[in-house]
Parts: structure tokens; C-alpha cells; sequence
């Protein structure tokens, strides 16, 4: 069992369930998403091992403060493994657990079931609540805090060249100022661009403004145009200024869908007409059991598979190169 008392960062985190270091609590507490939800894949990876997504159904359970409480928890926790050794238990925004609920947990903290891993996470939690003030005690702490600023050139570089990417110095300025410090709006920029450039995905300002662009294309319409030139640059862009612009996801792949099938009625049958069905109904899929805070990524994979096969568009700011 890891050490009571201990926190740690989630590259620590990382080496301690890589080494084979569980603990029966976790806090993983902190303003910045992306490395919560690292730290809660790390653990769950560690505690139902290399066939998580398979043993997951019947042993990871998922709940959020807001909607659960002392008794659901009590029940989640001491539920035996099935074809594994633990199970893992996880509650989303744990702040907003009510405080009497909290309290009636206390004497969980100290005799956690032994089989059970019970993951707490969320922005922050209210340190005057005798219960959090008791989880500090006994739990590993996860430190999820935003990265200072002199630590995102390198978490940049290091994101970048794990998705094969070379970002020279004003792309990754660029990028870093518009994202505003956020990890996961840089993730998903880098994931753009990962889809965007072509081999040896050697990116500059001219990718990043092509992909990020913020100038024109703000409506559905504007969307389907693109995805019918299958411009990935300024269909990314449009769907941004569309969700952006509060329109709930189902609706806006709801009418994506219905121009598909006017499509369809209009001319003769094709086997790319199906492939994009086919993304609509895995994008469908995932909107609707992808859980909190999936729907903008399940739209943008969606956007560049639907683009998928299409020449790189060269961004207007960049000279032609001629084939040599």
C-alpha cells in the first residue's frame, strides 16, 4: 500500500502504478482537466490491469456528486470483484457531494475495503468539510493545479512529439497564447493538427492559424460546406464557432445527418456516402454515452474522418511549393 500522508504530481502518480504502488484512496483535486483525467486513467489502468476495457464493465463504476450519496457509494464500494482482484469506484465532482453525505463516509476512511480502489476528483473541495479534512489525511493527493507558465514550453514540445509532431518556436508561442495556459484546449489544438499536416508533420503559424482560425465560418451551413469540400481546417473552425455559439451537439449532428439524406435521395447510391453515415452513427454513439465533456471531442473526430483522404489544403499566408 502507498504511503499515507504522500502527494504527489500525476508524472509521479504515473511512476508509482507503474511500479506496481496501489492505494485504496485517491484525491485527485485541481483546476486543470486534462491532468485529472490522466491521473484517473493512470489509476485505472493500474488497478484492473492490461484488459481494462474488458474487465471494466463489470468492475469500474462511474457516479457523480451531484447525484449520488452516502449510501450508493457504501454499496459501490464493498460490491466484490468479478474475474478480477479489484474493482475501481470513481466520483466525478466530488465537491458537489452535500457535506452530510460526505460525513457519513468517515468511517470508510478508516477501513476501506481492501478490494475496492475509491477515486475522489473534482476542480476543489471544501477543506472545512470534515470529511475532505480527514481524506487529505489517509488519501494520496493527486496535485492537478495549472502548469506555470515556464513549464508549458516543454509539456508542449513533449505533447507535440508524442503525436509525431515538430512545432517550431512562434507555432508553439501561437499556440500557447491562444489556449491561455489550458492543457486540454492545447491537447485538442495538437490533436488537429496531428490530422491536419502531412508527413513530416513539420508545424508552423500558417497550420496553426489555418486549423485554429477564428475570422469567418460560423454557422451549420458554413460547416456543411466545408465537410462537402472536406476542408478540415475551416470545418474545424466552423464547428467550433457553432458549439461556441450554444448549439447543443445532437442537434447540430442531427442536421448534418438530414443534409447527408437529402443527399442521398437526390443521387445515385455510393460507397463513401456510406462510410459518412457510418461516422454519423458512431459520433451518435458516442454523444449519447461518452459521458460529460466528450461532445465537442466526439464532433471534431467525426469532422476530420469525414475529411479523411482529402489533400492538405495549403493555408493562403503560404507560398506554393512546387514539386521538385
Amino acid at each position: 500500500m502507498t504511503t499515507q500522508h504522500k502527494s504527489v504530481t500525476v508524472p509521479e502518480l504515473h511512476r508509482l502504478v507503474g511500479a506496481g504502488e496501489r492505494a485504496p484512496l485517491y484525491l485527485v483535486v485541481g483546476e486543470e482537466g486534462l491532468l485529472r483525467d490522466e491521473a484517473v486513467a493512470a489509476i485505472r489502468a493500474a488497478v484492473l490491469g492490461p484488459d481494462e476495457t474488458n474487465t471494466g464493465a463489470f468492475n469500474c463504476d462511474v457516479v457523480y456528486g451531484d447525484e449520488t450519496d452516502a449510501s450508493e457509494l457504501l454499496t459501490l464500494c464493498s460490491n466484490l470483484p468479478m474475474f478480477a482482484a479489484r474493482r475501481l469506484v470513481v466520483v466525478r465532482d466530488v465537491g458537489d457531494l452535500r457535506a452530510k453525505e460526505a460525513e457519513r463516509l468517515l468511517p470508510y476512511l478508516e477501513a476501506p475495503v481492501e478490494t475496492t480502489c475509491l477515486v475522489l476528483t473534482g476542480r476543489k473541495v471544501d477543506g472545512r468539510v470534515k470529511f475532505f479534512q480527514a481524506l487529505k489525511r489517509v488519501a494520496v493527493a493527486v496535485d492537478c493545479e495549472p502548469l506555470e507558465a515556464r513549464a508549458l514550453p516543454a509539456w508542449i514540445r513533449d505533447e507535440a512529439a508524442a503525436l509525431g509532431l515538430s512545432l517550431d518556436d512562434p507555432a508553439r508561442a501561437l499556440l500557447q497564447e491562444a489556449s491561455g495556459g489550458d492543457l486540454g484546449v492545447l491537447r485538442r489544438e495538437m490533436e488537429k493538427l496531428s490530422a491536419y499536416v502531412a508527413p513530416p508533420k513539420a508545424v508552423t503559424v500558417a497550420d496553426v492559424e489555418a486549423v485554429q482560425g477564428a475570422d469567418t465560418g460560423g454557422t451549420v451551413n458554413d460547416l456543411v460546406g466545408a465537410l462537402r469540400r472536406k476542408d478540415r481546417g475551416q470545418a474545424l473552425r466552423a464547428l467550433t464557432k457553432v458549439l461556441d455559439s450554444g448549439e447543443p451537439p445532437l442537434k447540430v449532428l442531427g442536421f448534418l445527418a438530414w443534409n447527408w439524406r437529402q443527399e442521398w435521395k437526390s443521387r445515385r447510391f455510393s460507397e463513401e456516402m456510406l462510410r459518412d453515415f457510418e461516422q454519423f452513427r458512431e459520433a451518435d454513439s458516442r454523444l449519447k454515452g461518452g459521458g460529460r465533456g466528450k461532445d465537442r471531442l466526439a464532433l471534431e473526430r467525426m469532422v476530420l474522418n469525414l475529411c479523411r483522404g482529402a489533400a492538405r489544403a495549403t493555408p493562403a499566408p503560404r507560398p506554393f511549393a512546387p514539386a521538385r
